[in-house]
């Protein structure tokens, strides 16, 4: 633009032409407060990068970008991006938020740094570009990508029986004690009672559940990324049957236990062994 505008302004100067001279100092009113109005798109608005989810190897991991802007003017088309060529447009009104998911492919388990991200603005007349670039404190937890193991994995059981723990319950007889206040009636031991040896209750318990330890030494025999992805498997597998699970590495044990957040732990274990 601004070799074409010296160009008109030697014409005009040259020729004399006045409509030259207007149609150079428009173009050259324009073109500075294109630079003022995209400078200031990007002044002033705060951008947040907030922690990504843990993501499945060769999944898609997504990095969210919170923006605010805390000043009295709208921002109109802010872009974010891994590239300055590649981002997304979004529009922030005055004294608010609004926020970009940013995804990555991921390949490999492990931690995955986060590419510095791009904020830009071509606002108002798309001349000019204006840019900051911007680091993130944050990396992707990668977890094993799962692969089921094509045979069974040894685990190690535990329990009264085998692949079995105790819980209080109703079915299964398990001892006498001292009659409480508010012990159901139906659990009162009445002949001992009739013979009068006191007053006692029935406890009873169920077994319920799995309780098994998963073991490196059971896929040790595999090449190690495919057995890592096997363990994640069994991990996962555990998890949806409702075990109590542990899991034993080469370099750290985790106790047996159940929930997402003992999934998690063991995931996590494993994506970074």
């Amino acid at each position: 633009m601004l070799g074409i505008l010296i160009l008109i302004l030697i014409a005009s100067t040259n020729y004399q032409n006045n409509m030259g001279f207007m149609a150079g100092f428009v173009l050259l009113a324009v073109g500075l407060l294109s630079v003022f109005y995209t400078f200031r798109n990007l002044k002033g608005v705060e951008v947040r990068c907030l922690k990504p989810v843990a993501v499945f190897a060769t999944d898609i991991a997504t990095v969210p970008v919170q923006l605010v802007n805390n000043t009295k003017s709208e921002r109109v088309g802010f872009g974010v991006g891994f590239s300055k060529r590649s981002v997304s447009y979004t529009d922030v009104g005055e004294q608010a938020k609004s926020q970009v998911e940013l995804t990555l492919e991921t390949r490999k388990r492990g931690m995955m740094d986060i590419p510095r991200i791009a904020c830009a603005s071509i606002f108002p007349f798309g001349i000019f570009e204006a840019w900051s670039w911007v680091r993130t404190p944050y990396q992707v937890l990668v977890y094993p990508k799962p692969i089921p193991c094509p045979e069974p994995l040894v685990a190690t059981s535990s329990g009264i029986e085998e692949g079995q723990t105790q819980e209080k319950g109703s079915e299964d007889f398990h001892n006498l004690r001292d009659y409480q206040a508010g012990d159901p009636i139906k659990q009162v031991m009445w002949k001992a009672y009739a013979r009068e040896r006191g007053l006692y209750s029935k406890e009873f318990e169920d077994y319920v559940g799995e309780h098994q330890t998963l073991s490196w030494e059971s896929v040790a025999h595999y090449e190690k990324e495919l057995a890592i992805s096997y363990l994640t498997d069994a991990v996962l597998t555990a998890e949806v049957s409702q075990n109590v699970y542990g899991l034993e590495l080469p370099q750290e044990t985790i106790d047996k236990g159940q929930g997402p957040e003992h999934l998690h732990s063991c995931l996590k274990a494993l994506a970074l062994m």
